[in-house]
């Protein structure tokens, strides 16, 4: 009698989890990003921004290096109160240009987040739409932003039935 019911329990469990096993679905988003049109949009934006902040900050490097130059001849004439006075100065000088670099990078990425923010916003509702129509429990990112493989195997059916990178970028382009 305790085989019986040790057997139907198994059984139950069995059925249980194989019926619980989830649907998962993957895609590539930089390959759908990569073939947008938006793209080149974005990038020649970005572009133009940074091409700004390198003319500022060249202007400013060569500012620096001129004053160098100048203190560093004019340095064994100096007195020693300007000598300090002028290394001061260069100092500050050289902190505004690490400044200087670190607010462009952080504009660059927020300016990035405001470009592509709603094409992302746009891709997620895609894949969402899709995940739901397909049933799926789960839709894995293909790759890292490293590029690693974040699936290391993938059937020939699963090739097949579950990549939705071409689905999610065929929606979007005809959404457009």
């Amino acid at each position: 009698m305790k085989s019986i019911l040790l057997t139907a329990i198994v059984t139950l469990i069995l059925a249980v989890s194989v019926a619980a096993q989830p649907k998962v679905g993957y895609m590539n988003p930089q390959l759908v990003l990569d073939n947008l049109p938006e793209k080149e949009t974005i990038e020649r934006q970005l572009n133009r921004f940074l091409d700004q902040r390198e003319q500022e900050f060249e202007e400013k490097a060569i500012e620096f290096q001129n004053k160098l130059a100048e203190f560093q001849q004019a340095a064994p004439e100096l007195s020693e109160a300007e000598t300090r006075r002028q290394q001061q100065e260069l100092q500050v000088m050289d902190q505004e240009l690490d400044d200087f670099q670190r607010r462009v990078h952080q504009e660059l990425e927020q300016r990035q987040s405001e470009l592509l923010g709603p094409v992302l916003q746009q891709m997620n509702n895609v894949i969402e739409t899709i995940a739901i129509e397909m049933d799926l429990d789960y839709v894995l990112n293909e790759a890292t932003g490293e590029g690693e493989m974040l699936l290391l195997f993938v059937s020939q059916d699963g090739q097949e039935q579950l990549d939705l990178t071409d689905r999610v970028l065929n929606r979007m382009l005809n959404q457009n």
